[in-house]
């Protein structure tokens, strides 16, 4: 499966959790890939642990496994 990486606004809410570290996200955005939220710096391929926070880049899941391209391949 397939899923591209979007940037989202955090508003005047609380902030929202990393799927990655499990720490508060403080900043003004934040990474949503695969409906959870992320630190640019936590969104990593789950085989070669490149980072996979360009926005817009896609990423791709294989047996709960994020992963880059060339992992997928």
């Amino acid at each position: 499966m397939t899923m591209d990486v979007k940037t989202e606004t955090q508003k005047n809410t609380s902030p929202q959790e990393c799927a990655g570290c499990g720490k508060k996200i403080t900043e003004r955005f934040l990474l949503k890939a695969l409906d959870l939220f992320w630190h640019e710096d936590c969104l990593k391929c789950g085989c070669c642990d490149c980072r996979l926070g360009e926005v817009g880049s896609t990423l791709y899941t294989k047996a709960d496994l994020i992963l880059c391209r060339r992992d997928y391949l």
